[in-house]
């Protein structure tokens, strides 16, 4: 059977004769525990702390009671108050009992801290190593729902981002059919050619000039013929 909290609390008995009434508050304060009066012990061990404040195994006893009235808050104040005594064994205890606490209060991340904590002071601790797997497994449990709604707010956010886009697409304006007009226009500017350079020459304008050519050509042959004429005439001018 698993070591309950409820031992581990009953371990600590201080004995100490600073004060007459102190040990004997300590050891009714104890039985009332054993008996389930757990706000009769902590009447018992407030009025100890009078005799004796500051006292770690006090504390201990005191953050017992609190965990059994379901007062985790102030049962962690007393734990921690509680690690400061000597006695490494009764720290490795409180670290384990302050595991017990955060597991209560479904504060698994701490709870693992304070197990991980009394291991390292007592590694033979089976009890420490079974709660703090456990502890894991809530954890696991406990972060599973927020990683799932984590995803489910990454698709949501996907989807209306690209709904978004589609939304601007389509909200874009069109561009306009163009006229018939303006589309036989560009038809014809587009089967224009391309202007030439101003140093080419086009057939025509070859065929034109060399036609020109020729009838110069003509027209000095005449004269040539004519100046042959005159100089082969013989006898009188007019």
């Amino acid at each position: 059977m698993r070591r309950y909290i409820l031992a581990l609390f009953l371990s600590f008995v201080p004995v100490l004769a600073v004060a007459d009434d102190f040990p004997g508050l300590i050891n009714r304060g104890n039985e009332a525990f054993q008996e389930g009066e757990y706000e009769a012990a902590l009447d018992l061990y407030h009025q100890a702390e009078v005799e004796r404040p500051e006292t770690p195994e006090l504390y201990y006893n005191m953050g017992g009671a609190l965990y059994k009235e379901g007062k985790y808050e102030e049962a962690v104040e007393r734990l921690q108050k509680s690690m400061l005594v000597e006695d490494i064994q009764k720290e490795a205890l409180a670290h384990y009992n302050l595991g017990n606490v955060y597991y209560r209060s479904e504060d698994y991340q701490n709870a693992i801290q304070a197990y991980q904590k009394a291991l390292e002071i007592n590694p033979t601790d089976m009890d420490a190593k079974y709660n703090l797997e456990l502890a894991r497994i809530r954890l696991k449990e406990q972060m599973k729902p927020q990683n799932e709604n984590q995803q489910q707010q990454e698709q949501q956010q996907q989807q209306q981002q690209q709904q978004q886009k589609q939304d601007d697409k389509e909200q874009q304006p069109q561009p306009e059919e163009q006229p018939e007009e303006n589309q036989d226009k560009k038809q014809e500017q587009q089967k224009q050619p391309e202007p030439r350079d101003e140093n080419e020459m086009s057939k025509e304008d070859a065929e034109r000039i060399l036609n020109a050519l020729k009838d110069d050509e003509k027209e000095i042959q005449k004269d040539v013929e004519r100046f042959e004429a005159a100089g082969s005439y013989q006898g009188n001018d007019w």
